[in-house]
């Protein structure tokens, strides 16, 4: 019996896709907390073996890698679902923060990497993507149709709109708010904020 006869049979391409995402989701919620975290700890968060983990990733380079590619995936989807073209730069705002906190677990990765001092890409990068300028555009647009507080700069909003998620990721278990709340106040926090009337909201 030859080697080939043997071997395990391949994992449907349905199911590896899933295990590699629940590997992901593992790694960012254990590596984000400690990014010294032991490679079995990610296998155990997300439910496989070892030896399941080095199939889809053969090192932590390789995992993080992916986290990466993770994250960057859910914030490119977060500003596309977001219709920032579509309404007032408020509205469009307000669009776009109920994205970003609905993929606030994944998106942790770059907050806990920022953080961390840790390399790897993230959405604060020095180069200006497409998805930036997409935001840009709308708040500029929000301050021209009176939605958007004029005095307020882009790059004032989007380092006041990473701080606030990541106070919704990381405070709760310190402050006695549970998640929903924590994204609750979180939301209403920055449209406060960002609005030209803070009753608008």
């Amino acid at each position: 019996m030859s080697d080939q006869d043997t071997a395990a049979p391949a994992e449907p391409s349905s199911t590896a896709a899933r295990t590699r995402q629940a590997i992901l989701l593992a790694a960012v919620e254990v590596l984000s907390v400690n990014p010294g975290a032991a490679l079995g700890e990610v296998a155990t968060q997300a439910g496989v073996s070892r030896s399941t983990l080095h199939r889809h990733f053969a090192d932590r380079a390789a995992l993080r890698q992916g986290v990466d590619s993770l994250a960057e995936d859910q914030w490119k989807l977060a500003v596309h679902n977001a219709r920032l073209a579509d309404g007032t730069g408020l509205e469009a705002f307000r669009r776009l923060c109920g994205e970003l906190i609905s993929r606030i677990d994944t998106l942790a990765w770059w907050m806990a990497c920022e953080s961390a001092g840790s390399e790897g890409e993230g959405s604060e990068g020095e180069e200006w993507s497409q998805e930036d300028a997409l935001i840009a555009e709308a708040l500029t647009r929000g301050q021209q149709d009176g939605s958007v507080d004029p005095a307020l700069s882009v790059e004032w909003v989007s380092n006041l709109t990473w701080a606030t998620l990541y106070a919704i990721r990381f405070v709760p278990a310190q402050g006695g708010l549970s998640p929903f709340e924590a994204r609750q106040q979180g939301l209403r926090t920055l449209l406060k904020a960002v609005a030209a009337d803070p009753a608008a909201p």
